[in-house]
């Protein structure tokens, strides 16, 4: 008996120590993965556009700049490797664990509980032996736990497809604001141009009698405004220069002596169906998609809930070496619900279902007041740009008049310098309403989530 006791002693010794190997060859080990505060920012500082890792995303792209720099090639450099994009593919990562999490099946519990007999020393005083109990779980419960975890992975996923738009906004914003500054840049010097002329005109009059002093005194405080608001004009460009390095996630100086394409900017295509458009954007837009997901998830947590009320129950085969005796015993373990019924975790999951409706119906309202928006935006500067037209047609036949009465000796060349002055101060106001229609047409790509900008050969 003695060495059957420790022939079955030995045995369950090499059982625990391959159950105990096997348990550590499959845990994770922990991978450090340090953050170099310094070292990240001597590589944000020398980001540049002809990264060979960069050259290699954008031709997988089947994008070569060459130089010239657009919409394209400039929302994708946004894209590569931007701060909003990780963090959004970081989250999917993470609701991707979870629906991992929601598989898994949970691990047996052995317990092992040995005793001994001071008072009974034959055949054997040891009782001792493992027992490995497993948790069955609810099979609905665990469905709708995976259920909802899949749908919280999909609002994820979805989310990436809203962060990559996102970017793409932000680079067409301030690549449209670079172009039209750019535009009003060079009427504004033009302006200044003109109000010079204007002022060299009026002293060379004032100085033969013709114009009183006050005249010039007017005509040279023009002509400064004009020079301090090309100055200013001139600064913005540089302004903007560094708003569109920020949205490409380069730092200014990668920006700089490159060429940049507008090509995108010159013939927009809008909307051929805005009312299909609309009902399109109400379903498929990503935050109306990624509310719909959440709502799912939700009410799967609801349905999960409420099947925990019956979570499941233990089943426990286990060995015992009972003083000399081999017993095998099972056991059963089943939770009554008497106290409760999981009222508390059914209630939350209920609120929280009603709460992911509430936030879905917002969600699509959003979409709506955002198109509603755009649209009249849209076609009050679509008005305003056509009068703004209308009125640059007057200044420059009034212009071209005033050109062909000094040449013909009608008239002084002051008044025709006037005359280009006025047609240029018109051409940035009618500047300024196309500059108004294009920012409510990309409003209403934004809010549609559909192009209208051409995208250029680059």
């Amino acid at each position: 008996m003695k060495n059957t006791f420790h022939y079955n002693r030995f045995r369950l010794g090499r059982i625990w120590a391959l159950a105990l190997m096997a348990t550590l060859a499959g845990c994770a080990r922990y991978q450090p993965a340090p953050l170099h505060p310094g070292a990240s920012a001597t590589a944000l500082l020398g980001r540049r556009l002809d990264e060979p890792a960069l050259g290699q995303f954008l031709a997988a792209m089947d994008v070569h700049p060459r130089g010239h720099w657009g919409l394209r090639a400039l929302t994708l450099v946004a894209v590569y490797e931007r701060p909003d994009l990780r963090i959004s593919a970081a989250a999917y990562d993470a609701a991707k664990a979870a629906v991992t999490t929601a598989r898994q099946i949970p691990n047996p519990t052995l317990s092992l509980a040995p005793s001994f007999n001071a008072t009974q020393a034959f055949p054997s005083p040891i009782k001792i032996g493992p027992v490995i109990s497993f948790l069955v779980s609810n099979l609905g419960a665990r469905e709708a736990g995976i259920a909802a975890a899949r749908d919280r992975q999909q609002a994820a996923r979805i989310l990436i497809a809203a962060a990559a738009w996102r970017e793409r906004s932000n680079v067409r914003n301030a690549l449209l604001t670079l172009w039209l500054d750019e535009r009003i840049a060079r009427i504004k010097a033009r302006v200044a141009g003109y109000a010079a002329t204007a002022s060299r005109l009026v002293a060379q009059r004032v100085t033969s009698g013709m114009l009183a002093e006050t005249v010039l005194a007017s005509t040279t405080e023009a002509a400064n405004k004009a020079s301090f608001g090309a100055a200013e004009a001139r600064a913005q460009i540089g302004m903007d220069r560094a708003r569109l390095a920020a949205a490409i996630g380069m730092p200014a100086a990668a920006l700089r002596g490159e060429h940049l394409s507008f090509i995108a900017f010159e013939h927009p295509l809008p909307p051929a169906n805005l009312v299909a458009l609309t009902r399109t954007a109400l379903v498929t837009s990503p935050s109306v998609v990624a509310a719909y997901e959440n709502y799912r998830a939700a009410d799967a947590s609801l349905r999960k809930a409420i099947d925990q009320q019956f979570p499941g129950f233990r089943i426990g085969p286990g060995y015992h070496y009972d003083q000399g005796a081999n017993k095998f015993i099972l056991s059963l373990s089943l939770p009554l619900p008497i106290l409760n019924q999981n009222q508390g975790p059914i209630a939350e999951a209920l609120a929280r279902r009603q709460l992911a409706g509430a936030l879905f119906d917002r969600a699509q309202a959003h979409v709506l007041r955002q198109i509603e928006a755009a649209e009249a935006a849209l076609q009050g500067s679509g008005r305003v740009a056509g009068q703004g037209r209308h009125l640059l047609v007057i200044a420059h036949q009034r212009e071209q008049q005033a050109i062909q009465a000094y040449r013909a000796g009608a008239s002084g060349r002051l008044r025709m310098v006037e005359a280009e002055r006025q047609a240029i101060l018109v051409r940035e106001q009618a500047l300024t309403a196309d500059a108004q229609q294009l920012r409510a047409l990309a409003a209403l790509a934004d809010a549609l989530h559909h192009p209208v900008f051409r995208e250029s050969h680059v």
